[in-house]
């Protein structure tokens, strides 16, 4: 359904012809919440979603998998995380020389990290400047060639127009053009017959200038 929103309602009373002012929105009337549930459905009871026993089993199954696999890496990380710093748990400064190289090591992580997504970004993106500026080129070529093409098309239609502008008539040719068209009267007016003879012109005697035409043309 086409619906119009506020402001485009306003714009279209002055301007209804521009259709771009319209906006095509999915609409569907619902009920509205204060009228509450129909009396056909207030006693309704949803059907329960029912669930098969095995299916209930490779759910419990991979549930207890993925518990005991987390459970295994937080108490690796845990142990091997917590082994470093309890030998300098008792000296704060060895504890806070323990804890600055730790954190020097996941800085040059981090760092590697970077400067390998850093390379991967910048191929991806000299990659997709080489297609922009091949898809450029190529549209270009397009463009060069459609005006090539236009440019023949008027070309040759200049070139016929100039050969049958030798027919025309002009203010210095007018009058032996009338008296050329006195002299040879056309007349393009005919008749057919019940035999399918077809006869020309007006004032031609039948039999005398005649064509045979087919019934089925």
């Amino acid at each position: 359904m086409l619906k119009l929103t506020p402001n485009l309602r306003l714009l279209s009373k002055h301007d209804a012809t521009n259709f771009t002012k319209f906006e095509s929105v999915r609409f569907r009337r619902r009920k509205p919440i204060s009228l509450g549930t129909a009396k056909s459905k207030l006693f309704k009871i949803p059907p329960r979603p029912s669930q098969s026993e095995e299916e209930k089993l490779e759910l419990q199954r991979l549930h207890n998998n993925y518990r005991t696999q987390m459970k295994s890496l937080r108490y690796y990380f845990i142990v091997n995380h917590s082994a470093e710093f309890a030998e300098a748990s008792e000296d704060p400064e060895e504890s806070r020389r323990v804890f600055e190289e730790d954190l020097k090591r996941c800085t040059s992580i981090n760092e590697k990290w970077n400067e390998k997504q850093r390379e991967i970004r910048e191929k991806a993106i000299s990659k997709q400047q080489e297609n922009d500026i091949i898809a450029a080129l190529e549209k270009v070529e397009l463009e060069k060639k459609k005006i090539k093409e236009m440019k023949e098309n008027i070309e040759e239609i200049v070139r016929k127009e100039k050969e049958q502008s030798k027919t025309f008539i002009t203010a210095e040719n007018i009058d032996a053009a009338i008296e050329q068209a006195l002299a040879n009267p056309v007349d393009y007016n005919f008749a057919l017959i019940s035999s399918g003879e077809k006869i020309l012109g007006r004032d031609n005697i039948p039999g005398r200038d005649k064509n045979k035409a087919s019934m089925n043309q």
